[in-house]
């Protein structure tokens, strides 16, 4: 009896050590597919300091993966880029990631793109909810998050800085259509009406990612409010540099505002360390970058995943700066 127990043990052991051989090899052999893969990455103009960023890490991580990686940009121009998708179609890669400029007019390039048999990753900006169908993973940071975590940031500046629980604020926001603005601002408004409602947003202008811009956009705000002015939420932390020499030109000291932005990036982080900005939501183009590369691989492989893969968008202060040092490689 006991030697047939034994032999059953044996024969059990035997087959799930094989299974799990088996797997191990097949498991290895799908590790390896990635390599040498072609993949064509479509997102916006590098001339935006955050997109730069993305595509630098991209490209990097992409090699590191082994993958034929080709880039394409397009100015914020969805006409543009829906005419980038088709020919990236033509050219059959193994796998697309877009980051699509417009939430909605980019949904029958997606469709077209499942038509032709091409996984597709959605990378950075959420896409229509409708088009689900037609690409396999989305990953970025969640911007109905980044928004809250905003708003809740804004009650902190305003209480740090002695201001009370009421005031005007204005905000910055991105290219007007990029579904990542459109998304903050609106989760960011949701929030804030929610916990302080007597801290009110009254004015918005487009900063269109760009530091310049922003300037301009901050000082035409300043002038139209003027001192009654008590904090600026800007959905990136380069356009909040520009509100900050807005600021200053305006002869405000923006030290006494309640100041909050997103990103962590090299000028947010520098102005919170100094205590000019009070804080960020950490929103890092590596992250955005690696998570996107890692799940392209993945989808190349043949491993399963969650349809959307976020990653961390904690509150950052002076407190906590050092959540930042890996995303500014520091």
């Amino acid at each position: 009896m006991m030697l047939l127990k034994f032999a059953i043990r044996r024969a059990m052991f035997t087959v799930t050590a094989s299974a799990a051989v088996a797997a191990s090899v097949a498991y290895s052999g799908a590790a390896r597919a990635a390599e040498g893969k072609s993949v064509v990455l479509l997102s916006p103009t590098e001339e935006c300091t955050y997109c730069a960023d993305y595509v630098r890490f991209f490209r990097t991580a992409a090699a590191k993966k082994g993958l034929k990686l080709e880039i394409t940009t397009s100015p914020f121009d969805p006409a543009n880029q829906a005419n980038q998708v088709e020919q990236a179609i033509a050219k059959k890669p193994d796998a697309i990631v877009l980051w699509p400029v417009d939430a909605n007019a980019l949904v029958p390039s997606m469709r077209k793109i499942k038509q032709a048999g091409i996984p597709l990753v959605i990378s950075d900006a959420p896409p229509n909810a409708q088009s689900e169908r037609f690409w396999d993973v989305f990953t970025g940071g969640d911007n109905v998050a980044v928004g809250k975590q905003s708003a809740q940031a804004m009650v902190g500046a305003f209480k740090a800085k002695g201001l009370g629980t009421e005031g005007d604020i204005f905000a910055i926001t991105g290219t007007p259509g990029t579904p990542t603005s459109i998304i903050r601002m609106e989760s960011f408004k949701q929030e804030l009406a929610a916990i302080a409602p007597g801290i009110k947003i009254v004015g918005e202008q487009p900063g269109n990612w760009d530091q310049s811009v922003a300037t301009d956009a901050a000082a035409a705000l300043f002038t139209k409010f003027g001192p009654s002015i008590k904090g600026v939420y800007s959905v990136e932390d380069v356009m909040m540099a520009g509100v900050i020499v807005a600021a200053q030109r305006a002869g405000i000291d923006p030290g006494k505002l309640a100041l909050v932005g997103v990103g962590c990036e090299l000028p947010g982080y520098n102005n919170i360390e100094s205590g000019v900005q009070y804080a960020t939501v950490l929103f890092d183009a590596r992250s955005d970058a690696l998570y996107a590369v890692n799940a392209v691989s993945d989808l190349l492989n043949g491993k399963t995943q969650e349809k959307y893969v976020y990653f961390p968008v904690p509150v950052v202060t002076k407190d906590n700066l050092s959540v930042c040092n890996a995303a500014l490689g520091k």
